[in-house]
Formats: structure tokens, sequence, C-alpha cells
């Protein structure tokens, strides 16, 4: 077989997998992914008990047309230098929320939600001790590249954030 044959016959393949994959994880294969101008965010008041913190973090289609979330947010603590002190940790779930499907595509219709939880421990679970706790965070929402701040303190010691969940609640 010639190189360039085996070159088309390869590309093929990667793009039928690939076709596969996008197929299978999409919510509605003619259902847009949520754009930085599709989104409203927001964050709900912070919630503590037994040495944790957490809130939500909230995502509204504000557009006419349904579009697709699907992942984990970025979430950063960040310095009142504004600096980054720390990358939040993604995991499926924990104490005050999460995934409980695992990750998923998220259909938003318009003016409809989606959360992700963010969670820590306000003590050290190492040592018992104190953490650091940050000025605020950076959020950008899964697959967008739209930076968002908000003057929210967080600790540093076990920062997590959890997929996307359709809804306001952080939970599904």
């Amino acid at each position: 077989m010639k190189l360039s044959a085996t070159i088309t016959t390869v590309t093929m393949l990667v793009g039928t997998a690939i076709a596969g994959l996008v197929a299978s994880t999409s919510a509605d294969a003619s259902v847009a992914a949520c754009g930085n101008a599709s989104l409203d965010y927001g964050i709900t008041p912070t919630q503590g008990a037994a040495g944790t913190g957490s809130f939500v973090l909230l995502y509204r289609n504000h557009t006419a047309a349904t579009c697709t979330l699907r992942g984990y947010p970025g979430l950063d603590a960040m310095s009142s230098a504004g600096y980054v002190i720390t990358h939040a940790v993604r995991t499926v779930s924990g104490s005050a929320g999460g995934a409980s499907h695992g990750v998923q595509t998220i259909s938003i219709p318009p003016h409809g939600f989606a959360s992700a939880t963010v969670e820590w421990k306000n003590f050290n679970p190492v040592t018992s001790g104190s953490c650091r706790f940050s000025a605020g965070v950076n959020t950008i929402a899964p697959n967008t590249t739209k930076l968002v701040p908000f003057h929210r303190a967080v600790s540093i010691c076990s920062l997590q954030v959890h997929p996307v969940v359709p809804g306001w609640t952080g939970r599904d």
C-alpha cells in the first residue's frame, strides 16, 4: 500500500472514531455548545458545616436557543495581588454535591440553568492546622474561554470543583 493511501485510511479511521465519540457524548448533535456570549454567571452564598465550605457556580443560558455544556469548570483560588494560589482539583462529587451520574453533556434550554459545586476543607486534613484562604476565585465555564472573577474567599485545602449538572443546585 502506498504511503498516501495509508494516510488516507488512517485519517478516515480517526475521523470515524472522533465522530462516534462526539455523537455518543453529546445530548443532541444539532445543539450547539454554549459559547462565551451565551451564558450569565452567578454564584450562591457560601455554605459550611463540619469544617467544610462550599458554593455553587451558576450558568444561565440567556439566549433564545438551547446550548450545551460538558465537563468541569476551571476554578482557581486567587491572591489579593491577582496571582493563582491553587487550582481546584476536578472530582466527580463530594460531600456538598456533584455529578452522581458522572460527567455528562448538559442541555441548557433558553433561560435555563446548569451548575457546578465547589467545595473545600477549612482545616488542613494532614495536620489539622489552619489553611490559607484566597481573596477570590476565577472561573471559566466548561469548553469556553471567558474568565469570570468572583470576590469569594475559599480555603486552598482540598479545594475541589465538580462537573456541571442540570439545574441550579450543583447536584443531580
